[in-house]
C-alpha cells in the first residue's frame, strides 16, 4: 500500500490509496475502487466548515458596515 500523503480520491474523499499492480500501477482507491485521484486543495474537506463560518462571518460584516 502506497501511502500518498497529499492525494485523495475524487470520488469519496479517502486518503486511502494503493497502487494497483493489474493495472500496470495505477493508483486507485480501496475505499470505493475509483482511479480518479487529486490533490488536497485549500478547502479540504477538513477546512470547508471553517470557511464557509468566515465567509458568513464575513457577509454579516458587510450587511452591518453597509
Amino acid at each position: 500500500m502506497q501511502n500518498v500523503s497529499n492525494k485523495i480520491c475524487g470520488m469519496c474523499g479517502s486518503s486511502n490509496l494503493i497502487s494497483d499492480r493489474s493495472l500496470g500501477g495505477k493508483i486507485v482507491c480501496v475505499k470505493c475502487g475509483s482511479s480518479f485521484i487529486r490533490s488536497k486543495g485549500i478547502l479540504y474537506s477538513r477546512n470547508k466548515n471553517f470557511y464557509y463560518f468566515l465567509l458568513i462571518l464575513l457577509v454579516i460584516l458587510l450587511v452591518i458596515i453597509f
